[in-house]
């Protein structure tokens, strides 16, 4: 019988189904007549609630324990270069690593109905950090067959990458120069801004000068239709003066015309 394929199926359950599964695999390897198998089978561990959800894991995203994978190589040349500012920044992101990595074990438990306790949590962060020492615990992971935490090596902890030795003088010139920076920048944020409040009053003359150019030509408009009026209105004044005068001379020539016709009759 295939052990391993057999392995793959038992440890890809929930811890409470692995015991009636194992006791079926064993039944069939007597009936196989594979005694050898089936001692082996037996001696298959059902696996811790942690060692279950590292397997979770395992089957879910390979890819996450390739990332941490990655992650222990960078830090472990690190650590033999003795290059602090490197140790620094990948402590950093170890840190990331792990929490973004448990947190992502509790939700596909979760999805599985299995709700992990704090303590289960710590567990397996601690197995995320052996791993990122030692790249055999992270091949027995990758395998999906674990059955408790306990069984990895827990090497010591990574050392916490070293402190900078502070150069005060160094510290000051920074600083001067941080300050020189913000002053710039506040200075550049000044400029721009009375930049714009240039551009936006240039806008409002350039538009007060054609509205005042439209006005102007609008008066002399105006003033010429008014020069125009003023013409016609006194040669309207002209002839009705001419007109009365002709008016009076009719009138008294009819007047003279009848007085006359008055006399004769």
């Amino acid at each position: 019988m295939d052990l391993k394929s057999i392995a793959d199926q038992l440890y890809a359950l929930r811890p409470a189904e692995f015991m009636a599964a194992r006791t079926e695999f064993v039944r069939s390897a007597k009936e196989a007549g594979d005694k050898q198998a089936a001692t082996a089978i037996g001696k298959f561990r059902k696996p811790s609630q942690a060692a279950w959800a590292l397997n979770l894991l395992a089957r879910r995203e390979p890819a996450e324990l390739h990332r941490l994978a990655n992650l222990g190589v960078a830090l472990r040349d690190a650590h033999s270069r003795f290059d602090g500012e490197s140790l620094r920044e990948l402590s950093k992101q170890r840190h990331q690593l792990v929490r973004a990595m448990a947190a992502q074990v509790r939700s596909l438990a979760a999805e599985e109905g299995q709700k992990l306790s704090e303590t289960v949590m710590r567990d397996i962060e601690s197995v995320f950090a052996a791993a990122l020492a030692d790249p055999a615990v992270t091949e027995v992971l990758r395998a999906g067959t674990l059955s408790a935490t306990n069984d990895l090596s827990h090497p010591e902890a990574w050392p916490e990458p070293p402190e900078p030795v502070i150069d005060e003088v160094a510290q000051r010139r920074e600083q001067r120069a941080e300050r020189h920076r913000q002053e710039l920048g506040r200075a550049r944020a000044e400029a721009q801004h009375t930049a714009e409040v240039r551009d936006r009053a240039q806008s409002a003359l350039a538009n007060a000068e054609q509205k005042a150019e439209r006005a102007a030509r609008q008066v002399e408009e105006l003033t010429a239709e008014l020069e125009r009026a003023r013409a016609a209105e006194q040669q309207a004044s002209s002839e009705v003066r001419e007109a009365r005068a002709v008016f009076r001379t009719a009138e008294k020539a009819a007047e003279r015309a009848r007085r006359q016709l008055e006399s004769l009759e």
